[in-house]
């Protein structure tokens, strides 16, 4: 049996890989993507990167990871292979050590979060799964392990602020039950009895406690940031019915199947489910701390991640689909650890075969959900890669392309808006600076401080792209995200160049036109 589970899960892999390398080859990477591999690749060392990262918003193992990488090759496209690497890693672990069935192993693997959205768009978002699946392998024999389960979860909490959260519910979820599950929960005491040097488990939870500290320091922003500035301490009815909706686009991710599915939800285009849309969320809550009752470090670590996320998406920031299905994650991490968690039993006969025949309704109910939210996965899955293929991701890659076909590549260049222009200096490969007047300065990547103006008008663009071809006495390449006026281009003796318009991502067509030199 051991060899067929391994056969199954190197076939689902290769299966996998195959699907996910021939989709990722046609994803052209945005902004978010190449803002991380610009910032690998063009801080001067470890402590230029963090102090980088401070505007960014999520600690960096992910951009340390790329680091090394950017040294060898400066083409963005092997942090593509590399993320994908990782995810075929994690989807190995899942099929392997998860206990659940074929088919519901077979369904995670071809889900929106991982075929897709951890899979094909490389962010850090790939790290947080693998290493959570990690956790979920070592959890049967934690206090075997701990000093692993320690150093995974320093590592995990490293990766996004989000599985940060994750993180720290864990650790307080673990801790709780080494100091006092042994007193309520026999086969727990049993359990950590059977060790006889505890000082792993110390140096596990010391782990896990410096990994909070070191990562929570790294999110400390700097008093010039300028991105997600506000917090919101006030209840507001209508925001906090809006965060709980994250629930259903979380456990439901069903995009729809149009150039712009990227974010969306097919449900939500149903008035019916908009009718039942809150009460689903509730449901589903109530369901999975029923089915994670009787064995209270699943519950507790369910209840502590998914509410910990919840008031981060309210207080700080709402966040996105990549976000959002965190809290998916948390639930599948529990329906994984459940088994090995200690149970609370009473003792009594009786009592033993009620809490049976009620462990096999919620056995069965809790089955069936899963099967159920991993089809519709997978249904999201499915449409987001055919999308992926029918449609232009970011025209970042093609603008950039154009770029170096027409040897303009080492002319000097403006670019507004600069978060979305940032993808095409990532695809120019060579280290290079172009000028932003946005923020007023040359650079690769976004620094996201108080310099950077949330917005420029055209006429600026223009005004700083004549005053660059003077300085340099060369033609200077403009790239917007809009077209310009016939007067403008008149008044400014402006050459229009190419536009690439109608892409996934919205804002990352873009128009180019030349200012010559004086």
């Amino acid at each position: 049996m051991d060899k067929q589970d391994k056969r199954y899960a190197l076939g689902l892999t290769f299966l996998f890989l195959l699907v996910g390398a021939f989709t990722a080859s046609h994803h052209e990477m945005w902004r978010d993507e190449i803002q991380a591999w610009l910032l690998a690749r063009d801080s001067t060392s470890v402590f230029n990167l963090f102090a980088n990262l401070k505007y960014e918003g999520h600690p960096g193992l992910w951009h340390l990871c790329l680091m090394p990488i950017s040294r060898i090759t400066h083409s963005s496209v092997v942090m593509q292979m590399f993320h994908l690497l990782i995810t075929g890693v994690t989807v190995y672990l899942f099929v392997r050590y998860a206990p659940f069935n074929w088919f519901q192993k077979l369904l995670f693997c071809f889900g929106y979060f991982v075929l897709y959205e951890y899979a094909i768009v490389a962010r850090n978002y790939a790290l947080g799964l693998l290493l959570i699946t990690v956790f979920c392998v070592l959890f049967k024999e934690r206090y075997k392990r701990f000093i692993w389960v320690g150093c995974v979860l320093f590592l995990l909490a490293h990766t996004s602020v989000h599985a940060l959260i994750v993180t720290i519910a864990i650790g307080i979820v673990l801790c709780c039950e080494y100091v006092f599950g042994g007193r309520f929960l026999r086969p727990l005491n049993q359990e950590i009895e059977a060790v006889e040097d505890k000082r792993p488990i110390w140096i596990g939870f010391a782990l896990i406690g410096v990994g909070i500290i070191t990562a929570v320091l790294q999110l400390n922003p700097p008093s010039d940031t300028g991105f997600a500035v506000a917090w919101h301490f006030n209840y507001d009815a209508n925001r906090a019915n809006n965060i709980v909706k994250l629930i259903s686009r979380a456990y439901l991710p069903i995009p729809r199947p149009v150039r712009g599915f990227w974010g969306s939800n097919l449900l939500t285009t149903y008035s019916l489910f908009q009718t039942i849309q809150i009460l689903l969320c509730y449901f589903l809550i109530l369901l999975s701390t029923l089915l994670f009752l009787k064995r209270p470090t699943a519950l507790l670590t369910y209840l502590i991640s998914t509410f910990g996320l919840l008031t981060f998406f309210y207080i700080k920031y709402h966040g996105s689909i990549r976000h959002h299905g965190f809290l998916f994650l948390a639930f599948l991490m529990c329906c994984w650890i459940y088994r090995d968690s200690p149970a609370i039993s009473l003792g009594e006969t009786a009592q033993a075969d009620k809490d049976s025949a009620i462990d096999r309704v919620l056995n069965r109910a809790g089955t069936v959900l899963v099967t159920l939210l991993l089809i519709c996965h997978a249904i999201g899955g499915i449409i987001a890669v055919s999308m992926e293929h029918r449609h232009v991701f970011s025209y970042g890659k093609l603008t950039a392309e154009y770029i170096k076909s027409q040897g303009m590549q080492d002319f000097p260049m403006v670019g507004n808006k600069d978060s979305a222009v940032s993808t095409v200096v990532g695809y120019l490969q060579e280290p290079r600076q172009i000028y932003y007047p946005r923020s007023g300065r040359f650079g690769s990547f976004v620094r996201w401080d108080k310099t950077r103006t949330p917005s420029i008008s055209k006429r600026r663009v223009i005004e700083a792209a004549k005053v660059l071809s003077s300085e340099k006495s060369q033609d200077v390449l403009i790239i917007l995200n809009g077209s310009l006026s016939a007067n403008q281009i008149e008044q400014y003796n402006l050459s229009f160049l190419v536009k690439f318009t109608g892409s996934v991502v919205s804002d990352e067509g873009f128009h180019l036109y030349l200012i010559p030199a004086p």
